[in-house]
């Protein structure tokens, strides 16, 4: 997921028509439309050839050299046909397709052009500029029975309905092939024509922009046509891929803008439709995003050949949050203000991932497994950090343990216990070497429970886990009916989660989760009797039992047994 994308779904879909669209010949690559200087460098062939002269290797030069001038449409296209029926049947060549080009499905509006235009048809784009040559914007929009205003020349402007007035407006900056007396490039002029430069400064004063397919390499005349502009109502985005280059980055710059990194133009479109979907699908418009990630998960999980879609949601919102967390401060003895401050700032800024992660167990399938366990290990680790660690290295692996236990919440209540026996037997990476996860991130140490009570405020038994308890609830509201049924998922998570650390530690002090007190204070029945109700009734219960966990229900009665032993001799402060 490109959280980028995010931002430009979120400014269109509240800034209803207050946005333009800037494409450049990137937006019509994939539909085998050559650029402008493509077509001017083939028609420079052309000419030496009819020369019987080289113009290898830069035929630009070669023009130059031998016509003192530097190549525009009108002199390139003079020498080789001498009308304008002439002129246009030479061009069409480049833009129309032939039968075979058809039957490659090229030189047709693209999946971009397509989507553009139904964002057209929704009312969120008005006003499209574009540096190519072809129709291919007009014919998508002209297939969804969108007529537009098309300006294409300078005398167009003043005839045309106003851009006001206009369901869409597509001016074309650099002419249209059909009408060749308009055709330009910026080889050809210093400046654009007075009228043309006026609109375009209307169009970056009273819109929002959006770029595609278009660099502001070798195109100093647009670029500074749109630096001219000195009110910014809305915000710009300039879409790049591969890398971003000088040009388009200060122009950012000026106008106050953002870069954001695509692939290419179709799967930016696609997944911008997709983003301002998701936000019509899920009213109010004031949606957390949250809430518009696990409306994109729920589209994708159904659908089999959506898994890569899938991934990429779930990977972009994993590399938002190691961007947040790897900027935070861990050097100096933090407060308990600063401890409580950074705990809270955990659990809020890893919420739209746990929601992703309950909502993708409880609706997807084994499939999908690598894609929750692989994501959890991006936070199950220690971080490579110089000097001893203290509280701000063991609160980084909270995140961890936050995932840990949306995933496995998540697992029982699909009772996917496949699921919560490969998670239970992962490793985490540690200084030095390896370690089973359920011993470097468990609720007594990521921060010491005295330490946590005086961060907190509180004296609660086991704070951690009072914690989770109660920050995770909402994400599980709409599962469970009651709080009560809550409760007793969180039981036999955390029980399940003891038994699992007794089978794999052997030893040491074992992590009893809030059901311990429940238990020895208010005769709540240990939470194992459901358990192995479920595991004996359920034929998913079976996919607990591995050779690396609980090798079968005996094993895990045996584990129970031991488990009961050591929280038998537990009393007072501690579990």
């Amino acid at each position: 997921m490109n959280t980028q994308v995010s931002s430009v779904a979120h400014s269109i879909f509240n800034n209803k028509g207050a946005f333009a669209l800037l494409l450049g010949s990137g937006v019509a690559g994939n539909a085998g439309i050559p650029a402008a200087r493509e077509i001017a460098t083939d028609l420079i062939r052309q000419i030496a050839v009819l020369e019987n002269a080289k113009c290898e290797p830069n035929p630009e030069e070669w023009f130059f050299e031998r016509f003192g001038e530097k190549p525009g449409y009108a002199s390139l296209l003079e020498p080789l046909a001498n009308t304008e029926t002439e002129r246009h049947n030479l061009l069409r060549r480049y833009f129309e397709p032939s039968e075979a080009e058809l039957e490659q499905g090229l030189k047709k509006p693209t999946n971009a052009h397509q989507i553009i235009a139904r964002l057209v048809s929704k009312g969120y784009v008005r006003v499209i500029l574009t540096t190519s040559l072809d129709r291919l914007m007009e014919n998508a929009l002209r297939c969804i029975g969108i007529e537009p205003v098309v300006i294409s020349g300078p005398s167009h402007i003043v005839n045309s309905l106003p851009i006001v007035h206009a369901r869409v407006t597509v001016i074309k900056i650099n002419g249209d092939y059909i009408d060749s007396s308009f055709l330009n490039i910026k080889s050809e002029a210093d400046k654009y024509e007075e009228r043309l430069s006026e609109l375009l400064r209307y169009v970056s004063d009273n819109f929002g922009l959006i770029t595609c397919g278009w660099s502001a390499e070798s195109d100093s005349v647009l670029k500074e046509a749109l630096e001219t502009s000195n009110k910014f109502r809305f915000s710009n985005y300039f879409t790049y891929s591969d890398k971003l280059g000088n040009e388009l980055e200060e122009l950012a710059y000026i106008r106050r803008g953002k870069a954001v990194s695509i692939t290419n133009a179709d799967s930016f479109f696609k997944e911008l439709q997709e983003k301002v979907e998701a936000l019509e699908n899920a009213r109010p418009a004031n949606l957390s995003r949250s809430q518009i990630a696990i409306v994109e998960l729920k589209k994708h999980i159904v659908q089999v050949d959506q898994i890569i879609s899938l991934h990429d949601l779930v990977r972009g919102e994993i590399d938002r949050l190691n961007d947040s967390f790897n900027a935070l401060p861990v050097t100096g003895i933090p407060s308990k203000e600063e401890i409580k401050e950074r705990v809270n700032y955990y659990f809020q800024q890893s919420n739209t991932l746990s929601a992703l992660f309950v909502n993708g167990v409880y609706w997807g399938r084994e499939q999908h497994h690598s894609i929750w366990l692989n994501s959890l290990a991006c936070f199950t680790s220690e971080k490579e950090r110089e000097g001893e660690g203290g509280v701000w290295h063991d609160l980084e692996t909270l995140p961890g343990l936050i995932f840990l236990y949306s995933i496995g919440l998540a697992s029982i209540l699909k009772k996917d216990y496949k699921l919560l026996s490969r998670m239970f037997s992962m490793t985490s990476h540690v200084r030095y070497g390896e370690a089973p996860i359920l011993d470097h991130v468990h609720v007594a140490k990521v921060l010491d429970y005295d330490t946590l009570r005086e961060a907190l405020g509180n004296r609660q038994l086991v704070p951690m886990s009072e914690l989770l308890y109660s920050e995770l609830k909402p994400l599980f509201s709409s599962f469970l009916p009651h709080s009560k049924d809550y409760e007793n998922l969180f039981d036999r998570f955390e029980y399940l989660l003891a038994l699992s650390h007794t089978k794999i530690m052997g030893k040491g002090r074992i992590p009893v989760g809030r059901f311990g007190y429940r238990v020895k204070q208010h005769g709540v029945k240990h939470p194992f009797e459901q358990i192995a109700s479920e595991l004996g009734n359920h034929t998913e219960g079976n996919s607990l039992f591995s050779p690396s966990l609980f090798v079968d229900i005996t094993d895990l009665k045996h584990t129970e047994k031991k488990f009961k032993e050591y929280f038998d001799k537990l009393s007072g402060y501690y579990f």
